[in-house]
């Protein structure tokens, strides 16, 4: 377990990103250092994937998340425990509560790449896809808001592949956020991405659910020429006025270190 000594500062404000682009498989020491960490639940679910890929991403991320969220509070990877609120959002539930005491957590995983956001009193959602994928440009009349979809329509064909994984994974990192599943219709909210380098949002109604757009910043990185990131949050009132995003490459149980990724959007500051 951890010392307080060795954990990682995460002040109010700090969002940090950890990067883990991974391939197809690890090797038998790896898999069963990882193994060690999972409860009999994680185990199980493993089990059901039916390709070997997915097994080991699987393994992955659920290390992943538990040897990250070590390295900000005295719980020892393998002792973390997990709850999922009804519409499936999961959530830190460790007995003693007060070594995690704010800490928050999202999740996403594409081909190739898992990345985990963690940060302390902040609502967040994260998202990635892998741009090399089929995009499903005749879902966007459906998951899109009218703007979304006139707007994707009126780009040249060569530029809408890469508007709508920019879109979805907007959409993906606020729903997430939210925590509220898919109760929240896709087409009630929508971004504006025609300015470059920002972000536009806005919801259908003002204040829909008990919403407000201005609560939120969102953020758009291109950790890899194939992977597209959003990020989504709202820092508590007391949080700082400025989020800092700090990201890191991992290999868990393996190693780390300080990653360089380019900020493509933001909404923060316009």
């Amino acid at each position: 377990m951890p010392s307080d000594a060795s954990l990682i500062s995460l002040p109010p404000g700090d969002i940090h990103l950890w990067f883990c682009f991974h391939g197809d498989a690890g090797t038998p020491e790896l898999t069963a250092a990882c193994r060690a960490l999972l409860s009999t639940d994680e185990l199980s679910k493993q089990e059901r994937f039916h390709f070997a890929r997915d097994r080991y991403r699987h393994l992955l991320t659920r290390t992943l998340v538990r040897s990250v969220l070590s390295r900000y509070a005295p719980v020892a990877p393998h002792a973390w425990q997990f709850a999922s609120n009804a519409f499936g959002r999961p959530r830190i539930d460790t007995p003693d509560v007060r070594k995690a005491v704010g800490l928050n957590f999202n999740l996403s995983h594409a081909d190739g790449l898992v990345v985990l956001a963690v940060a302390r009193d902040i609502e967040l959602g994260v998202d990635t896809e892998n741009i090399e994928r089929k995009a499903a440009l005749d879902a966007a009349s459906h998951c899109f808001s009218p703007a979304e979809a006139q707007g994707l329509c009126a780009l040249p064909s060569t530029h809408q592949a890469e508007r709508f994984f920019e879109l979805w994974t907007l959409k993906e990192s606020y729903i997430k956020a939210r925590g509220l599943g898919l109760q929240i219709p896709l087409d009630s909210f929508g971004f504006a991405l025609d300015d470059p380098g920002t972000i536009g949002f806005a919801l259908a109604d003002s204040h829909m659910g008990g919403d407000a757009a201005q609560r939120w910043n969102f953020w758009q990185l291109r950790p890899s020429p194939k992977h597209l990131v959003a990020l989504c949050a709202a820092p508590a009132p007391a949080a700082s006025a400025t989020t800092r995003i700090v990201s890191r490459q991992i290999a868990p149980l393996q190693w780390d270190r300080p990653l360089a990724v380019r900020t493509t959007r933001t909404s923060a500051g316009i």
